[in-house]
């Protein structure tokens, strides 16, 4: 389900690196009533509009439809994912998987999923971010792919250990970076701190712009990573720019992340009509609402176009 924006395009914040407490990590000594409530008051109150939960090696089906529901009355979205410790590198590599509403539509097959990417392995063993998948990067992608439906992926704290930065030098980035599947699925880096100038063994933006060919550099994103509810939006922010609370509209602003991404929102000083109600006339009843940016009126001849721009 998702939440349209009646007035166009808006800047909303997201956080794309969510824990709960279905994480071995999380702690809540809370009321185990008003958990659901009070992780999205927080969410509310940090300015978070848009969230992904990705806990380590885990998708608690049950927990997440009880916070999806809770977030929509507030007017928050939040996606379904999972924080993947993928066998690859030399400390394994947190991969956060983002998935589409098809993996729950009739049935959960994220789970599915993450029994084949650990498999052979029980999930107390598995369940905790020092869990390693039976799978390399590029064959977890292609296990993804196998299910047919969609996702795309960001790569969480790029530069720590863990990072894709960290784990792979620039030989193996390099030649992901030529991999199609890669380059399709990876629509962001996450906590990207060191822009340029890094010691020579260090990885940084510059120089895994290089390694990608640019074109191949994708989003940067920020994520909170909290281990309680008091965590919950700590840290930098990062905007998108998206016409609905969706996975699609969220995908199609990563896509175009030079323009539909950014560390806070662009502020507009002007004053703009927000909306405009009708009363007689071929629109009659109707009110139509305004962004402070671009619009555009479609529709054909007699449909009242001239008449909006006119009143």
């Amino acid at each position: 389900m998702c939440i349209m924006f009646p007035e166009g395009a808006q800047w909303i914040r997201a956080d794309f690196h969510l824990h709960t407490r279905a994480d071995r990590e999380f702690k809540y000594t809370g009321d185990n009533d008003f958990y659901n409530s009070n992780y999205v008051d927080a969410l509310e109150q940090a300015g978070v509009r848009l969230g992904v939960i990705t806990n380590h090696n885990k998708f608690d089906y049950e927990e997440y439809k009880a916070l999806r529901k809770t977030a929509q009355n507030k007017k928050i979205a939040l996606l379904p994912g999972v924080e993947l410790s993928v066998n690859d590198g030399a400390n394994g590599i947190h991969t956060l998987v983002v998935f589409s509403d098809d993996w729950l539509a009739d049935y959960d097959y994220i789970n599915p999923f993450l029994t084949s990417a650990f498999e052979g392995k029980a999930p107390a063993e598995y369940e905790q971010k020092n869990g390693r998948t039976s799978l390399s990067l590029l064959d977890t992608i292609k296990k993804l792919e196998s299910y047919n439906r969609d996702f795309f992926i960001v790569f969480a704290h790029v530069e720590e250990p863990s990072g894709l930065w960290s784990e792979l030098d620039g030989g193996r980035l390099k030649e992901l970076g030529k991999n199609e599947l890669f380059r399709r699925r990876t629509l962001g880096f996450q906590k990207v701190r060191t822009h340029d100038g890094a010691g020579k063994d260090r990885p940084c933006r510059t120089k895994v712009k290089k390694w990608l060919n640019d074109d191949g550099y994708p989003a940067e994103l920020e994520g909170s990573d909290p281990k309680s509810i008091e965590e919950i939006g700590q840290g930098r922010a990062c905007y998108l720019k998206i016409g609905e609370l969706s996975f699609e509209a969220v995908k199609f602003a990563l896509a175009d992340h030079t323009a539909r991404v950014k560390s806070e929102p662009p502020k507009h000083q002007g004053s703009y009509i927000r909306s405009i109600h009708f009363e007689g006339g071929i629109l009659n009843g109707q009110t139509l609402y305004f962004s402070p940016e671009l619009n555009t009126l479609i529709g054909i001849r007699g449909s009242g176009k001239s008449s909006i721009l006119e009143s």
